[in-house]
């Protein structure tokens, strides 16, 4: 069963295209977390400012709820790993932690990967970590992964990617569902395209212009005639929820109202892939890396 995962990129700084709030104040960061209890979402996604640098310092302010959440964290793999993680478990005040994500992936060359699955090995062995893994954008991510966990003998049990109704590139990844057969946790991010899939209007700048595309408009067209009662976010959670390896979703929200939204709607329907054809082939609109 998928299940929700709270993000906290918005709680260090103004993360997403589409967020008119910035960093978010002490009142709301307890307003979430009071939500998220009730919702029972139970695992959060952070790290530190200096690895991933929308964070800001969203994992110092985490610490007062640790204990009350299963952590995935990321560290820079081109950096000392093990430094990175002892760090992230003194500024959480926790002793454990549920995954470590090799953040940079994607930019390392074979070497730094090799060095930073290393490190997340030994880690597994010693420091509390209960799963390692990678964030990754594509099937060459997912794919390089595979390959160099096996070769230094690490298992790789914690994948973050991007999924949603526009981006359709590892919907039937192979390797995904490999994984997941093989017990790893697969996550989705970027199930609302940083906002851009729920915005209707008012948006300024890149938010505008990303929200105007003409795959954007042909997805709310289509949400629009296939059930007008149906909201935006219940579409979008649908769609990813029915990701065949998919077994979290990461969101983050910049109030406590927003989360109670997303929870209504992720439980409002059940999983309900959109159709092909709406998947978009602009990586200029699906990656946000190009914004």
């Amino acid at each position: 069963m998928t299940r929700l995962q709270l993000g906290t990129a918005q709680w260090g700084q103004g993360y997403g295209v589409t967020n008119a709030v910035g960093r978010l104040p002490d009142e709301a960061v307890a307003d979430i977390v009071a939500v998220a209890r009730e919702w029972d979402i139970d695992s959060v996604d952070t790290a530190m400012g200096s690895t991933a640098g929308q964070y800001g310092d969203a994992q110092a302010r985490l610490r007062p709820f640790a204990h009350d959440f299963a952590i995935t964290t990321k560290v820079a793999g081109a950096e000392d790993v093990t430094e990175q993680v002892l760090a992230a478990q003194r500024q959480l005040g926790v002793d454990r932690l549920h995954a470590v994500l090799v953040h940079d992936w994607d930019a390392l060359d074979d070497d730094d990967r090799r060095r930073a699955v290393r490190s997340l090995g030994r880690l597994l062995d010693s420091h509390g970590i209960e799963r390692a893994g990678v964030s990754v954008y594509d099937e060459a991510g997912v794919s390089s992964a595979i390959e160099i966990f096996a070769s230094r003998r690490c298992p790789l049990t914690a994948v973050q990617v991007p999924a949603n109704l526009l981006d359709r590139r590892l919907e039937r990844s192979a390797s995904l569902i490999h994984l997941h057969q093989q017990g790893a946790e697969i996550v989705v991010r970027s199930a609302f395209l940083q906002g851009v899939l729920l915005a209707t209007s008012g948006q300024t700048g890149s938010a505008e212009s990303l929200a105007s595309h003409p795959d954007v408009r042909a997805y709310r067209d289509w949400c629009l005639e296939s059930d007008p009662s149906v909201s935006l976010a219940t579409a979008c959670l649908s769609h990813v929820r029915a990701l065949p390896w998919a077994t979290h979703v990461v969101v983050g929200v910049t109030s406590s109202m927003e989360l109670t939204e997303i929870c209504e709607a992720w439980h409002e329907h059940g999983p309900r892939l959109a159709p092909d054809s709406l998947g978009s082939s602009d990586l200029d609109l699906i990656d946000p890396r190009r914004w």
